[in-house]
């Protein structure tokens, strides 16, 4: 009987310390929450951006946190999160790119793996309005790898499919580049996973043409 109760006890022990690991990790969610809000909305009543003309590389990436709902069905930080494209703009309002986004994340699952690795590659759809905030729509398909160190990709595990949206602001370092961040989110869904992703993401564009 003391056997058994001291085995419940170190159960119950472990659950405890497990929820107050992830209370932790809950309460830095939402302070990361709240330097988005904070941080966008600073930078969306910045300068405006005249144009968005041409082909143009984009490169982006910033830090954020996911949310897995059925495997693992944990949250986690993100460490990096991309959404690189090259594409063409046109009629200053519209783009149309090719898109890369995805996220690196530090989670332990097991023994073997402590990084997850989602990739994303489809195509997207970008709109400017009147004041200058741009929104940046994209399907995809989608991966899962499963890594044990931060330098290698990882094992592939399973495919799907993968959605991303993102806000941003931009404004000129020169009139082929341009500079801007904003929030970014995208789901990437496989047979037995199912991912959503938010991050602050900085944005760095590079024109062909000069803009205006």
């Amino acid at each position: 009987m003391s056997s058994t109760n001291y085995i419940r006890n170190q159960y119950w022990a472990k659950e405890r310390r497990r929820t107050l690991k992830l209370l932790k990790k809950l309460k830095k969610v939402i302070i990361c929450n709240k330097l988005v809000l904070i941080i966008s909305f600073i930078f969306f009543s910045s300068i405006n951006v005249k144009a968005q003309k041409g082909p143009f590389l984009r490169f982006s990436l910033g830090p954020g946190f996911m949310k897995e709902y059925s495997t693992i069905n944990e949250p986690g930080f993100t460490i990096a999160t991309k959404n690189h494209a090259i594409g063409w703009g046109f009629k200053d309002k519209y783009a149309v790119y090719y898109s890369e986004f995805g996220a690196f994340i530090r989670k332990d699952i097991g023994e073997k793996y402590q990084y997850i690795n989602l990739d994303a590659y489809g195509l997207g759809l970008a709109y400017r309005t009147q004041s200058n905030i741009n929104f940046h729509l994209s399907g995809a398909y989608g991966t899962v790898h499963f890594s044990n160190s931060w330098k290698k990709q990882g094992d592939f595990i399973e495919d799907g499919y993968a959605v991303s949206f993102g806000i941003d602001k931009k404004w000129l370092l020169s009139k082929r580049i341009d500079l801007g961040v904003g929030p970014h989110t995208f789901f990437l869904k496989t047979t037995n996973y199912t991912f959503t992703n938010f991050s602050l993401n900085f944005w760095l564009d590079f024109y062909l043409f000069p803009q205006r």
